[in-house]
């Protein structure tokens, strides 16, 4: 598995106000009618997204420019002076330094006569940008985020890489208990990981006791109300796209196998109603690689969603229709974006899947444990540099999840996030940054429109890998689960309060904890 109103992101419209040689009379500078430097570009620009906290802007001209810094408070963000404002030596580029307010819409203003050629003329225009979050497209993408909604992981139950070591859970029989409790606090789906080859015979039959087993989960499942995604996870082939890719042999030996694989798991589902979804697969990667690929692994991988999509829509009945998800290289939202082709279907009903646990110290390995102690411990504007992972804070999420918005959401694609979560740390530092942190990507991902399912792995003593929220056998909220189930999902799906906005997240987060000892 591996800030109301904080500032938008916001898909940007950025446009130059042609507006007329102008004066101030309260200005120290003089506006002339002359061949001024031309404005050219902006960054972010329309396709980037202006976030959090302290922020750089650059604009950038058709020629070096020079700026007048006496009038640096003549720019203004929403009505408020920039921080600073400079050109660096002889450049086409001022760079602006503002900090956003919590407003949708965000608003730049270099008024004209501030930027200077080398004979010291001026540009002759204001310069006006605009940076405003749009609401949501209606389309069929949002129809499937409304549907799913916030969703859990029953996690290392059916994804055993051999069942003969025992339910990774720890849990033999599941009961209806822990898919009532997801239903009665709000939640809308379930995405249930199982492994199928390890439970084939030598023929590449699925044990039919196993189907049925499956079977029984998802109806409890459906039962208790929930949607359900069923996949293949930790299956033979699932950390094997190396060889695919390179070895003809094996690559033909694993098409049989998933379009087999994937005939047998539809045809026992093919009548199950459409709160029934498919996932081809889980994180496929090539052995240890699970951040690069190559584009030959990238072909191999879009082949294989074609082959388990025309094997579950022959299959006929409801799977003809039936909503499946697909994923690129380790689900990773990245690679995904890059290289991932959806399958042809007649049906046109692909999902797009994809995995985020970042960053990867704070969320999945706090802890050292060599030395036994909790390495990550924060995160976002109020981290410890010494104890959080560098380059990553409330803007890498937003950024993060807005390309996930852009390339699927706004083109009508249903986009979910399979998996994320931070597992419960050992410090209550921790485990308040923990509480800021989901709380803060949920709202993200709201703001995305992209549904999300936590991962959850029955662990509940804090540590690496501790991602418990429900007992699996029970039912019961384990460690701080009463707390935090409720909170994710209000951040994930509340539609009605006007006043919860980033800066009531954002105004939560701890304080900067103290530099570790020596």
């Amino acid at each position: 598995m591996k800030l109301n109103k904080i500032f938008s992101t916001i898909a940007l419209a950025a446009a130059v106000f042609g507006l007329a040689a102008c004066s101030d009379t309260d200005a120290k500078y003089t506006v002339a009618d002359v061949d001024a430097p031309k404005w050219v570009s902006i960054t972010p620009n329309e396709s980037g997204v202006l976030l959090f906290g302290e922020r750089t802007v650059t604009v950038t001209f058709d020629k070096n420019v020079f700026f007048a810094t006496k009038n640096l408070d003549k720019i203004t963000l929403n009505g408020v002076p920039v921080k600073k404002a400079l050109v660096l030596g002889s450049s086409p580029s001022l760079t602006i330094t503002a900090t956003p307010d919590f407003n949708k819409k965000q608003t730049l203003v270099i008024p004209a006569g501030l930027i200077l050629n080398s004979q010291k003329e001026p540009y002759d225009k204001d310069i006006v940008v605009t940076w405003e979050l749009q609401d949501l497209p209606s389309n069929t993408a949002t129809e499937m985020t409304k549907k799913l909604g916030w969703g859990w992981n029953l996690g290392n139950h059916f994804d055993t890489s051999n069942m003969e070591w025992g339910y990774w859970d720890g849990v033999e029989t599941l009961s209806a208990a822990p898919f009532n409790t997801l239903a009665s606090a709000g939640a809308k789906t379930v995405r249930i990981p199982t492994t199928w080859t390890n439970h084939m015979d030598e023929n590449g039959v699925i044990s039919a006791d196993y189907l049925n087993e499956v079977a029984d989960v998802v109806d409890k499942a459906m039962g208790a109300g929930l949607n359900v995604i069923l996949n293949t996870h930790h299956d033979s082939f699932e950390d094997k796209l190396g060889e695919a890719a390179t070895n003809p042999v094996y690559a033909a030996e694993a098409k049989e196998l998933i379009a087999s694989l994937w005939s047998q798991v539809a045809t026992k589902f093919k009548d199950y109603d459409d709160k029934l979804i498919f996932e081809t697969f889980n994180e496929v990667h090539a052995g240890d690689d699970w951040n690069t690929g190559s584009e030959a692994q990238f072909k191999t991988l879009n082949e294989w969603n074609q082959i388990a999509v025309d094997a579950i829509r022959e299959t006929g009945g409801n799977n003809a229709t039936r909503w499946i998800g697909v994923s690129g290289f380790a689900a990773n939202i990245d690679l995904t974006i890059a290289h991932l082709k959806l399958p042809e279907d007649a049906a046109n009903r692909i999902m797009v899947g994809v995995h985020c646990y970042d960053p990867y110290g704070f969320c999945l390995q706090p802890v050292d444990e060599k030395k036994g102690v909790e390495t990550y411990n924060s995160w976002g504007h109020n981290a410890n540099a010494k104890t959080s992972v560098s380059g990553s804070n409330e803007q890498t999420v937003m950024d993060q999840l807005f390309k996930l918005r852009t390339a699927y959401i706004e083109k009508g694609i249903p986009c979910y996030l399979g998996e994320y979560g931070c597992v419960l740390h050992p410090s209550d530092v921790g485990q308040a940054f923990r509480q800021y942190y989901l709380e803060f990507f949920c709202r993200c991902a709201y703001l995305a429109g992209i549904p999300m399912f936590v991962w959850d792995n029955n662990v509940s003593t804090p540590g690496n890998e501790a991602s418990g929220y429900v007992n699996h056998g029970s039912g019961a909220f384990v460690a701080d689960g009463a707390t935090i189930v409720p909170m994710m999902i209000n951040a994930c799906t509340n539609t009605d309060d006007d006043n919860y906005w980033f800066d009531t997240i954002w105004n939560k987060s701890p304080e900067q904890p103290a530099d570790p000892e020596e």
